[in-house]
């Protein structure tokens, strides 16, 4: 089971991969947040599924690698690639789901007990289309969308919004890091879109560096300060609380100081 974690944690995507490069299908529960439950899980290619979900929530994919077929309650079948998200609204939802040509890894945000009932192994495969919208909190998201439209960089996107999240896609240049900060009420955590990124957490702790795919968690009330290495842009997912409260000085009012 997951836990939430009282120290920064850092799962790189490569290494869990190449963990489970003999198994077809695999799972992998990587952390809870106190309001979600972070999984990881691995398809084969062209591999169907038909699943009923249901949640008094909403739950949703971040595509890591490879692309998939998608259709939510027989609607209009959803083609998403590495970085797009899809989110499954809460309620009863009969999902079909096919991967294409590579092996499919996708985040999954989740809680602990969400019901998922397998109706069968096979389905008919039907015609790729694509459906995007820039409304937030949409069925599916795209990645290149969201960036096309923006003209320069940085730039900072919410894409996500209900009553227990907020994922905010931010790009940052070459070099560039944000302002320190910590969050005295809530644990914040990252999954890494494009780029390489170090994260310094605390006092006297080992520099993190995450690499495309990884997922990076940091406690409630740990400092922290995220930069971009890598001689591209990074995206980085951020997941907060929509209050989503930052406190970037030690004489702020409004919080204890941060942990060590």
């Amino acid at each position: 089971m997951a836990e939430i974690y009282s120290e920064p944690y850092h799962l790189k995507i490569n290494e869990l991969i190449d963990a489970n490069h003999k198994r077809d299908i695999w799972e992998f529960d990587a952390f809870e947040d106190g309001r979600n439950l972070a999984k990881i899980i691995g398809e084969p290619p062209e591999y169907p599924l038909h699943f009923s979900v249901q949640n008094d929530f909403n739950e949703w994919w971040v595509v890591l690698k490879g692309s998939i077929r998608i259709s939510i309650d027989s609607d209009k079948e959803i083609f998403a690639k590495s970085g797009d998200i899809i989110r499954i609204p809460a309620g009863n939802h009969e999902i079909q789901f096919t991967t294409n040509l590579d092996p499919c890894v996708r985040l999954v945000v989740t809680q602990q007990g969400s019901e998922q009932v397998i109706n069968t192994d096979e389905i008919e495969n039907s015609s790729q289309s694509r459906y995007f919208s820039k409304s937030t909190n949409t069925t599916h998201i795209s990645l290149d969308d969201v960036i096309n439209e923006f003209e320069n960089s940085p730039w900072t996107s919410t894409i996500l919004e209900d009553e227990r999240n907020r994922a905010n896609l931010i790009c940052h240049n070459p070099g560039m890091s944000n302002n320190p900060h910590w969050h005295p009420a809530f644990h914040e955590w990252w999954t890494i879109l494009k780029g390489s990124l170090t994260w310094e957490v605390g006092d006297n702790r080992p520099v993190i560096h995450a690499e495309k795919g990884d997922l990076i968690f940091v406690p409630k009330g740990f400092l922290h300060k995220i930069t971009t290495v890598s001689d591209e842009t990074s995206l980085r997912l951020a997941i907060t609380t929509p209050e989503d409260l930052h406190i970037y000085t030690t004489d702020d009012n409004y919080a204890p100081p941060p942990k060590s």
